[in-house]
């Protein structure tokens, strides 16, 4: 298989010379039709720019689907393609010179003031270096020198005083933080506003080459403009560092290097993504530079070359015929591999180019038919729509800035002569992303000089006329008329003829179909040439290789099941937002009421249980335990949740047969031993499409399913409810991120007692304060979440970044605290997010010891938030002691750590020279006994204040005694210390 690579034929500059006399064939366009369709294009660029402005600007970009404005850190992110993105209003900047190309000085004019009045960038985001350089440095300084040339021209814009540039150059200067490397070469991303100090920058250290290669068009732009080098010599050394590291024999280029030793890390070579406007730099460079190191280094791997320009032109026009767009990647037979189209331009850019190149009116109508598909296929009522699968024609709600920075630039130009043009283009030369920069930048110092309105004057400039003359002109065409229909004709129906027959292929097995555990599937995954490995959480590994089929057909069915297998797999990755659900059950334990939760899987069929959405009913075995056929037991299954296993069939069949029986939910067990959500990744059960089942199906792992099962051997009758994950918004007192949920509960006043996971394992115990829908209800001992969480995890680098965000933030939450309930609340945030930095720094949970640190830590945070409010530590040790325990315990299990906590805690109260009375409350009735001789004034010798913490601290241990009871657990330490460990 192989990715599309896109023709770009880069000689953008100086065009009419490439223009040849070349008579028009029956592909021949009337005056009225070209205009029409300029103008039409025109329609295309303000029906996509006017819904930008109005529904989404200042956002960086529009969402065309829903006709909202999409900003970075506000809509849920998309991954590395919001790296593009920077609250800078982004598609504006990259749009100012399309609207001088259109013509519209007086909209030009609104734009800039807009940009100069509204646009920063003082944020603290991280971006991408090549595609903020690309699109806002050089949508800027295009910006720039249009305003001034146009002010030369016309005597518009008289208000403007270099404006945009100013802010190019401050933009630019954000960016140089990436170049601190040792090789030169600047990293992929930088922070706006801390440059490479953000922590989610710590471990960057790859970058592309194009990311790389492509900055010297407008750092040296900005430096002939400004007369700042610095710009000029960062990209240049960026560019002579990715040289140097060519291989030697072919001259060629990897794809992905280290920025730091500039060794390779994918040494893959090609034209294609990552590497493409490397090359188009090096000649460009040239181009606007006048410097021969970069025309040299351009020939030694590519040249000028207009027949396979056209025949590879052809060839992906055919494609699209087939699709009506071209998709992201197709195979070496022309199958779709990878059916997204952004509505990029660069089909399009090719097609203006050999246009120019040509004359041949064969482009104009190639260009008719891109207008129609862009009208037909992604035209909605809010501007257009990325097409998210050209086979299905499905929108995705995105409309990149490029498509109005680059896609109807180039339409229009296509279709537009150079007298329907407020500027002459031929005096620019185009960047990688359409922005326009003048010529005469090679023959600038560092003086700002634009485009002068008397193009006889260059023309007699020949050092200016030579920079813009393309290398290998006499390669470019044969001598002869027609050519490029000559070229053209030997490969009419050249795709049809090289793809795979069209004859109706008998489908033995889709991927919808496929289960692991059926041996008939088994077996005709291998006629197909496909193996599978079984991954240790349940998952399955597939490889599918031609040879190994069994026949042509299988081979091709086998092809076609493994796409079908990746875009189920992206289906299922697109479906929205799934949160976990759980599995809560009471049973009796030493006479004492337990409610265990267990965390469980969604399914993407079936009743949703969001929100109060809840299913109750006592739990049954199906038998045969996997449900895939009759059931023995049918007559035990109406109005029960019953209990399934994985495999055999799909998911939702099981569900079907329990819904057909009467079944008001069903369990599914995972069949792979072992497995649980502190292992393994929790997903959501897929179904087959049609979605005509009405009852939940939730998902438990096989490790975890046991405390289920063991429950269900005790007690037959035994009920459970199905519901939705108690996810909470922060600091109202949820626990986030929780694998394993055990909620210990009372009723009628009684107390309860936590469930250990894991026999011998005493749970890790966090207790926070569960609000309840009133504001002022009083909350009390018994109004507690009591959260199981497993072993840690192995975090990524981003999650260790994150962390530390989510570290102080909590502390941020504890400082800002009013309260003794919301104090509790941000502690437990407070120690959550020590914990994980520390498990993900490795230094906890690793050594066989745990930290002291964090309870330390808090202790002091404590008192220092009490020291001003003395309530508030009153009420932390009285109101809330058993909730203040479990946060410290959370904090540290050690018990000698919790009691010097505590201790403190006390010292810090009888400083403060509280009344004992701060200790009255209905659930310490003892302690009001034991301190009523005590109520005097709180002013004593040593002696009293002795006296009066001694007993604080027996009233203390009295209620630690007491809680440790409920938990049921050891004062010994180290033999706690030794089960937390375990």
């Amino acid at each position: 298989m192989c990715s599309v690579s896109y023709i770009c034929f880069w000689f953008t500059v100086g065009a009419s010379w490439l223009v040849v006399n070349t008579s028009v064939s029956g592909n021949s366009m009337s005056e009225e039709e070209r205009l029409r369709l300029k103008e039409e294009a025109k329609e295309m660029f303000y029906h996509a720019y006017t819904s930008y402005m109005d529904n989404a600007y200042p956002a960086d970009e529009l969402m065309p689907l829903s006709c909202m404005p999409r900003w970075r850190g506000v809509d849920q992110s998309r991954g590395d393609i919001d790296d593009t993105l920077g609250n800078f209003s982004l598609t504006l900047v990259d749009s100012l010179d399309t609207l001088v190309v259109m013509g519209d000085i007086e909209e030009f004019d609104r734009a800039l003031r807009l940009v100069v009045r509204d646009v920063s960038f003082d944020n603290d985001v991280v971006v991408s270096v090549f595609e903020t350089n690309i699109r806002m440095v050089g949508g800027l300084l295009s910006g720039h020198v249009l305003a001034e040339h146009l002010n030369q021209l016309y005597g518009a814009l008289g208000w403007y005083r270099g404006e945009l540039l100013t802010m190019a150059r401050d933009l630019a200067t954000r960016l140089l933080p990436a170049f601190n490397t040792t090789t030169g070469i600047p990293h992929a991303k930088v922070n706006l506003k801390y440059g490479m100090k953000s922590p989610k920058l710590q471990s960057s250290r790859d970058t592309c080459t194009a990311c790389a290669g492509t900055i010297i068009l407008e750092f040296a732009a900005l430096s002939r403009l400004t007369g700042d080098s610095i710009f000029e010599e960062k990209a240049r050394q960026a560019l002579d560092c990715l040289w140097s590291q060519r291989h030697r024999g072919s001259d060629l280029v990897g794809t992905v290097l280290n920025v730091h030793s500039g060794d390779w890390v994918r040494r893959d070579s090609g034209v294609g993504a990552g590497i493409d406007s490397y090359y188009e730099y090096l000649l460009k460079a040239y181009v606007l530079l006048g410097d021969d190191s970069y025309l040299e280094r351009f020939n030694k791997v590519l040249k000028g070359d207009i027949k396979p320009a056209i025949e590879t032109h052809e060839m992906l026009f055919q494609v699209i015929q087939r699709h009506n767009f071209l998709p992201e990647a197709f195979t070496t037979d022309f199958q779709v591999h990878w059916g997204q189209h952004p509505l990029r331009p660069e089909f399009l850019e090719s097609t203006y180019l050999l246009y120019l190149a040509t004359d041949d009116p064969y482009y104009l109508r190639v260009g008719e038919h891109i207008l129609r598909s862009l009208q037909k296929h992604a035209w909605v009522p809010c501007g257009y729509a990325a097409v998210k699968d050209v086979r299905t024609g499905v929108h995705e709600d995105r409309m990149d800035s490029f498509v109005l920075s680059e896609t109807f630039k180039y339409l229009y130009l296509l279709f537009a002569k150079p007298s329907d043009l407020i500027i002459d283009v031929d005096h620019f030369i185009f960047t990688t992303e359409a922005h326009l920069l003048p010529l005469s930048l090679a023959r600038l110092s560092n003086l700002t000089v634009v485009p002068g309105p008397d193009p006889q004057e260059s023309a007699q400039d020949s050092d200016v006329e030579y920079a813009r003359s393309c290398p290998n002109a006499h390669f470019l065409f044969p001598g002869r008329h027609e050519f490029a229909e000559t070229i053209r004709r030997p490969l009419k129906n050249f795709v049809n003829n090289v793809c795979p027959s069209r004859k109706t292929l008998q489908r033995k097995l889709r991927a919808s179909e496929f289960q692991a555990g059926n041996s008939r599937h088994m077996s005709l995954l291998r006629d197909m040439g496909i193996t599978i490995m079984a991954l240790p959480d349940g998952r399955v590994q597939l490889l599918h290789t031609s040879s190994n089929a069994k026949s042509s057909d299988d081979a091709e069915e086998g092809l076609l099941f493994m796409q079908e297998m990746i875009e189920l797999s992206k289906l299922q990755q697109e479906q929205p937002e799934n949160p976990p659900r759980v599995v809560s059950f009471q049973q009796e334990i030493d006479g004492q009421s337990v409610v265990t939760t267990i965390q469980a899987g969604p399914a993407q069929f079936g009743l949703d249980l969001k929100g109060d959405v809840q299913v109750k009913g006592t739990v049954v075995k199906a038998s045969p335990l996997r449900a895939c056929d009759q059931l023995h037991n049918k007559g035990d299954i109406k109005d029960k949740i019953v209990i399934i296993e994985r495999g055999d069939c799909m998911f939702i069949e099981k569900a079907r047969r329990l819904e057909t029986l009467g079944a008001v939910g069903g369990i599914v067990l995972d069949n792979t031993p072992g497995t649980s959500a502190k292992s393994s990744p929790m997903f959501a059960m897929s179904g087959d499409g049609t979605d005509d089942v009405s009852i939940p199906l939730v998902f438990l792992f096989s490790a975890d399913a046991e405390l289920l099962l063991n429950a269900l051997d005790k007690q037959p009758d035994l009920e459970a409810a199905l519901s939705d994950f108690p996810y909470k918004e922060s600091g109202t007192g949820s626990v986030e991120e929780v694998q394993l949920e055990l909620s210990a509960t009372s009723e009628a006043g009684k107390e309860t007692k936590v469930a250990e996971s894991e026999e011998g394992q005493l749970p890790q115990v966090i207790s926070i304060i569960n609000k309840r829908q009133k504001e002022d209800e009083d909350i009390s001992g018994d109004d507690l979440v009591t959260v199981v969480e497993g072993q840690q995890a192995k975090h990524t680098e981003q999650e260790r970044k994150d962390y530390f965000l989510k570290f102080q933030k909590a502390l941020m939450e504890l400082e800002n605290a009013n309260s003794a309930e919301e104090i509790l609340v941000a502690a437990v945030h407070y120690v959550n997010s020590r914990q994980e930095q520390e498990v993900a720094e490795g230094n906890i949970l690793k050594t066989g010891q745990p930290s002291s640190a964090i309870i330390t830590e808090l202790q002091g945070l404590l008192i220092k938030k009490t020291s001003s409010d003395p309530s508030l530590l009153k009420s932390l040790l009285s109101v809330h002691l058993r909730e203040l325990m479990a946060v410290l315990q959370q904090a540290s299990p050690s018990t000698s750590d919790l009691d010097t906590s505590l201790h403190h805690l006390l010292n810090q109260l009888t400083a403060l020279t509280l009344k004992p009375s701060v200790l009255d409350h209905p659930r310490n009735t003892a302690s009001e006994t034991k301190l009523s001789h005590q109520r005097g004034s709180p002013k004593g010798d040593h002696n009293e204040d002795s006296k009066l913490e001694e007993e604080l601290s027996e009233v203390i241990q009295h209620q630690i005694r007491k809680i440790r009871k409920q938990f049921e657990h050891t004062t010994d330490s180290d033999d706690l210390e030794e089960k937390w460990l375990r």
